[in-house]
């Protein structure tokens, strides 16, 4: 049909309508999968491409069965110049205004779904690409944000992994014991944990890391939980049912006690 190439043409000309806004320093190159616009140096914005559509492909396998992408268009990653220009371009998201997090870079599922990041050397680039193309690919299931985070940083630390951790696993142990109670585990279980400008940030992915990793073992039973998983209860029914799992059991062998969505 002629909807995915006309959709592939409205990105470009909304893209070339952005490049403007920002200036003469910005240039859109375009692949068979993807955009980047960006004031990278050709060569980097070229390689940049090219590590977007391997990435696809392996995420598409890493998460064979969840993970799904549109026939329409193709993927945009937008990098912006400093940090002051990407919190000022993600802040109209927050419709609350005030303080968010901090970020390497977000998936916008908003009109045309699109990845930002700031501009780095690729290798510091890449994981965060990797994060945000692994949102981009579950943004069809209507994920719990414990899981969705769970799933990307799992991705991300499977194809690109980084350095050393900033904590000892004895020492993120006794944070997360420090940190969760009642009020913070059911932020946890809604997803207002991961929007928190505190340690509970950090906090949060770290512990969605650790319940997807432990999920995971089985991947038939798994899959099926994903799919059914849904945010109105973070997921507590399908994990009873597919994994024989009560979460807030499963968070009482990392924290000690137990709290159900």
């Amino acid at each position: 049909g002629v909807q995915g190439p006309a959709w592939t043409a409205l990105e470009r000309a909304w893209l070339q309508h952005l490049q403007r806004a920002l200036g003469p320093a910005f240039r859109l190159h375009e692949g068979p999968q993807a955009f980047v616009l960006s004031s990278l140096e050709p060569a980097l914005a070229t390689a940049t491409l090219g590590f977007m559509d391997r990435t696809l492909k392996r995420v598409l396998h890493l998460l064979a069965g969840i993970a799904s992408t549109s026939d329409w268009g193709k993927d945009i990653l937008v990098v912006f110049d400093s940090p002051d220009d990407y919190y000022r371009y993600i802040g109209q998201f927050y419709p609350d205004g005030g303080e968010f997090a901090l970020s390497a870079g977000m998936y916008i599922n908003a009109g045309c779904g699109h990845f930002v990041t700031v501009k780095a050397d690729l290798a510091a680039i890449e994981p965060t690409i990797v994060h945000e193309m692994t949102h981009g690919c579950l943004g069809h299931l209507p994920l719990p944000a414990w899981l969705n985070e769970g799933l990307a940083v799992n991705t991300e630390n499977r194809l690109s992994p980084g350095g050393p951790p900033l904590y000892s696993a004895r020492e993120l142990r006794a944070m997360h014991r420090a940190f969760w109670g009642d009020a913070e585990i059911q932020e946890f279980w809604s997803g207002r944990s991961f929007l928190r400008t505190d340690d509970g940030n950090q906090l949060s992915y770290d512990l969605a890391q650790i319940l997807v990793e432990q999920f995971c073992g089985n991947w038939d039973a798994f899959r099926a939980f994903v799919l059914e998983a849904d945010l109105d209860d973070a997921g507590a029914a399908a994990a009873s049912r597919h994994l024989g799992i009560d979460l807030g059991v499963a968070l009482a062998a990392l924290l000690e006690r137990p709290w159900t969505p």
